[in-house]
């Protein structure tokens, strides 16, 4: 019994991947409202994230002055198109410019998807660090999404 123990816990922990903890625990962003087309308050880039043209979303965010949510969204759009080192970037810039909004959803959501985004680069000291921090929040919108557990696999997964 004790072999058969052992063998399954050397198998999940050498079969552990920051690859499936990220897929794990990762669900696409969705817009929460809907504008009309009429509506000029929906920027190009909400407009472009909506029909999750990625590639136009950060094409746009080269051309214009962005509000905190295009910021995001673009965040986002890099973490979708597999560009860790400027989602990470963006997702800091929304968390840095809402650092004083106790209750933000959207600064929670940045925080989230900012651990994810350090877990599929690798940089588990951070991820494990943010994560452990959303978990303790007991107002954190995300707080259900990082389980003792889930930190726990992240832990291990850092000391292979």
């Amino acid at each position: 019994m004790l072999l058969i123990f052992v063998c399954i816990e050397a198998y999940n922990f050498y079969s552990l991947s920051s690859e499936k903890l990220f897929a794990e625990n990762y669900t696409a962003y969705e817009l929460t409202t809907t504008r009309s087309e009429n509506d000029s308050a929906g920027s190009k880039i909400e407009k472009a994230y909506r029909e999750k043209n990625y590639g136009e979303v950060i094409k746009l965010n080269t051309n214009s002055v962005l509000s905190i949510k295009d910021v995001f969204l673009t965040g986002m759009s890099y973490l979708e198109t597999n560009d860790l080192s400027k989602a990470i970037s963006n997702f800091q810039v929304v968390i840095a410019d809402l650092k004083d909004q106790k209750n933000s959803v959207m600064k929670d959501a940045a925080e989230y998807y900012l651990a994810l985004a350090y877990l599929k680069n690798s940089d588990y000291d951070q991820a494990i660090e943010l994560m452990a921090a959303i978990h303790d929040n007991s107002s954190h919108l995300y707080k259900a999404k990082f389980s003792q557990k889930y930190i726990d696999k992240v832990k291990r997964l850092k000391w292979r």
